[in-house]
């Protein structure tokens, strides 16, 4: 009968090991991983031709150009719906800015990415906008102390997803907006910053 006993525990031993690195094995498939160093430089790059698309719109170009809100054709079917709304409102903004002050002549960002995993087939960036939106004064006027630019840095989460043709398209943007006024280029509801 001991025989048998100790049988029992060595299978249920087995079993229970086996069990454990099924799991481990599993959960590592699923484990946010860092993405492949091409598909990191490309969302790069998407990254920063977003977040620069949005700066522009509200500058004077944004203003008088007709296709200024037409979302990045790089974003999912849902985000380029609520990017349209929202880069339309931005081009208003820039107007609104244009008409009270002169608004800003041009915009420049650097995007640096601070952490990337890859999950599920998703991919979350989190990058820094650093962004300089130029007013249209003259050097002159800057050398006797008009500003140059307004400049802000603004952490962003962006995810992106692979699309049908297994390019990666933007799902979401969230920018961490804490207290003060929220910059330029971002669409607050009234009452909220």
């Amino acid at each position: 009968m001991r025989a048998g006993g100790t049988r029992t525990n060595v299978l249920a031993a087995a079993l229970t090991a086996a069990a454990i690195a099924g799991g481990v094995t599993a959960s590592a498939n699923f484990a946010p991983r860092t993405p492949a160093a091409a598909d990191r430089a490309r969302l790069s790059r998407l990254a920063q031709s977003y977040l620069q698309q949005r700066a522009d719109l509200v500058t004077r170009t944004a203003a008088r150009s007709p296709n200024a809100a037409e979302p990045p054709a790089a974003a999912t079917t849902s985000m380029r719906t609520e990017l349209r709304a929202e880069f339309a409102a931005l081009v208003r903004q820039g107007r609104v800015y244009q008409h009270v002050d002169g608004g800003y002549i041009r915009a420049a960002v650097d995007v640096t990415v601070n952490d990337a995993a890859e999950e599920g087939g998703a991919v979350t960036l989190r990058v820094t906008e650093d962004t300089r939106l130029y007013y249209p004064f003259t050097s002159a006027q800057v050398a006797d102390g008009a500003p140059e630019c307004e400049e802000y840095s603004l952490p962003h989460t962006l995810t992106f997803v692979r699309g049908p043709s297994g390019s990666w398209l933007l799902a979401s943007d969230e920018a961490e907006l804490s207290g003060g006024p929220a910059p330029s280029t971002q669409v607050v509801a009234s009452g909220t910053a």
